[in-house]
């Protein structure tokens, strides 16, 4: 049985003649070779596209009736798509043709995918997919590990290779965060982490970012010993930071500040002011400071291994105001502030002496700044030297945590001021 269509019908939108029967249909093209007139049948063998052309129409009809009796014989496949969508199918079946798979369950693949990811793409999904299935591979590479057993290691690690206050510090934070996670390094969020430094009440804001660094310092090691993939932030950089500071207050002291600290402290206190407002030194790192680590000669203060928060030996340079400062010592030797035993202990007596601080009428004659000196220090001296290396190998730290922690914008007319507070100076500012 033929179907025949209006041959001025276009070839492109379809066949011109159908050839059907035992329930399968033949398409016949009308095609132009060098002016002239040619049928084409198009069908599938073996997966791949053939075409064959003939003179007349007669013939087209007769070839057709023989692929039908060979298609019911399973030799063949037969289309009746358009020419364009032939050379559609043509192409997808080259695609696939790698994959070894066919075209029907491409399609049933396909649309079940869809139906899961409904707008996201199922290129996009696959990218996803193998992105996250390569993290998992490396993932299951790693050394498992439980965070206690992980401080434990760390620790161990550290142990005379840091600063003994620095190790205890880490100690203690590193033991509380051990507490609230035993599970698989790996398997900590950072939103695990927020929740738990968020319900810290007997913390402030600088204590909690405190804990945030000994964590991160921590995840680091767990990334360097195979424990978490290599190359990649670990959760712990991802965790709020907290500023540690409230209502906008700026955590350094003006110039006139410094001065009432260096003409009211204590006598026993002044070397701890001067040396943390002019060279930055710690508050640890003074206690732990001797005369003789003082270079007067030289111009520099020497913070060794064994003195440094961080047991890296540098240099701290002695500006000129702090050397009128501290001439008055220049002779002694022992340590500069001697028979105080650690911080808590200095602390009780810094409390217990800071009426000295206060006016006529008992009034503080200026507010105490928590790690003021210090912070004041990396803020005047980054004004004058505008250069935060140079800062930062002054203050034992690096670059980025000195932008993110000591750092005040203040002009460098007022860093000059701050640097230039000798006695003389500070009594007529305060006369």
């Amino acid at each position: 049985m033929a179907t025949i269509i209006p041959k001025d019908s276009k070839s492109e939108r379809g066949p011109l003649e159908i050839i059907e029967g035992k329930g399968i249909k033949v398409p016949i093209y009308l095609a132009l070779r060098r002016g002239e007139e040619s049928y084409l049948l198009a069908y599938y063998k073996e997966g791949k596209r053939k075409m064959e052309r003939v003179a007349s129409i007669e013939d087209a009809r007769r070839r057709a009736k023989a692929l039908i009796d060979e298609l019911s014989a399973g030799k063949l496949h037969v289309t009746t798509f358009t020419l364009k969508q032939t050379a559609a199918i043509t192409d997808a079946l080259e695609i696939i043709e790698p994959f070894k798979v066919g075209l029907t369950d491409i399609a049933r693949q396909y649309a079940d995918a869809r139906r899961i990811l409904g707008d996201v793409s199922i290129l996009q999904a696959a990218e996803f997919y193998a992105k996250n299935r390569e993290q998992e591979m490396r993932r299951g590479a790693l050394q498992p590990i439980t965070l206690p057993d992980l401080v434990t290691k760390y620790l161990a690690a550290i142990e005379g290779k840091k600063s003994k206050r620095y190790v205890e510090d880490l100690t203690s934070k590193l033991k509380r965060a051990a507490k609230a996670f035993d599970g698989q390094i790996r398997e900590i969020r950072a939103d695990d982490i927020d929740k738990w430094l968020d319900g810290m009440d007997d913390a402030g804001d600088r204590t909690k970012n405190n804990y945030r660094m000994a964590l991160v310092t921590l995840f680091s090691y767990a990334r360097d010993k195979n424990h978490l993939p290599r190359g990649e932030q670990t959760e712990a950089e991802f965790v709020t930071r907290h500023d540690g500071k409230k209502g906008g207050a700026i955590g350094i002291y003006t110039s006139k500040e410094f001065a009432t600290l260096l003409n009211y402290v204590d006598e026993r206190f002044l070397p701890f002011v001067a040396l943390g407002g002019f060279a930055g030194l710690r508050s640890v790192e003074i206690l732990r400071l001797e005369w003789k680590d003082i270079w007067f000669e030289k111009g520099y203060v020497e913070v060794g291994r064994d003195k440094s928060k961080t047991a890296t030996r540098r240099l701290a340079p002695i500006c000129p105001a702090l050397a009128e400062w501290l001439k008055p010592y220049a002779k002694k030797d022992g340590p500069v502030l001697p028979d105080i035993r650690n911080e808590v202990h200095f602390t009780r007596l810094f409390a217990a002496a800071k009426s000295t601080l206060n006016d006529e009428k008992g009034k503080p004659r200026v507010k105490l700044v928590h790690n003021g000196l210090r912070h004041s220090f990396c803020s005047y001296r980054m004004a004058v030297t505008k250069s935060a290396a140079q800062v930062a190998l002054e203050a034992g730290n690096s670059p980025k945590m000195l932008f993110e922690h000591y750092r005040e914008l203040v002009t460098e007319t007022e860093g000059k001021e701050w640097f230039s507070l000798t006695p003389k100076t500070v009594r007529k500012m305060l006369a």
